[in-house]
């Protein structure tokens, strides 16, 4: 069985490394759009306000990795027995076809994929589409998509 604990601090080292990446994009950016290489040579050349709205929208990106990163930390993570009902941090193993998925109910950094003991490990949050199937699902019973059963809620 995956050890949530080792599954949460991998995502976090994810969310750092983003973090980080980010930030730094988000600088040469800035610094970028003062640079005085960048400077308007005409009333029509917008490349140093282009730099400053990527350096807005990196740093927007920044924030929203810091808000995950800041949910997860105080996930409460909780064993789920074989009977119980999958919530926010289920593990949920899910046989769709003929491939079998692990997902990870989060409150935030949905989409994130990251590899924990060889399973790869896609977050998810209640708002995406599969999250809302997943939440209250029950190890055995098939989700609304008649192509995948879940076989196990941890």
């Amino acid at each position: 069985m995956i050890d949530k604990q080792i599954l949460i601090h991998a995502i976090l080292d994810e969310l750092h490394r983003q973090f980080t990446r980010l930030c730094g994009a988000a600088e040469e950016s800035r610094a970028g759009a003062t640079d005085g290489e960048n400077r308007s040579e005409s009333k029509y050349d917008t490349r140093s306000i282009e730099a400053n709205y990527l350096a807005d929208g990196q740093s927007r990106q920044a924030e929203k990795v810091s808000l995950a990163s800041a949910a997860l930390q105080v996930l409460q993570l909780r064993a789920f027995g074989p009977g119980d009902v999958a919530g926010l941090g289920a593990l949920v193993e899910v046989q769709m076809r003929d491939e079998r998925m692990w997902f990870f109910l989060v409150p935030a950094a949905g989409g994130m994929e990251v590899t924990v003991d060889g399973n790869v490990i896609t977050l998810i949050t209640p708002e995406a589409p599969l999250g809302r199937q997943l939440m209250g699902a029950r190890t055995g019973v098939r989700t609304k998509s008649p192509a995948s059963t879940v076989l196990q809620v941890a």
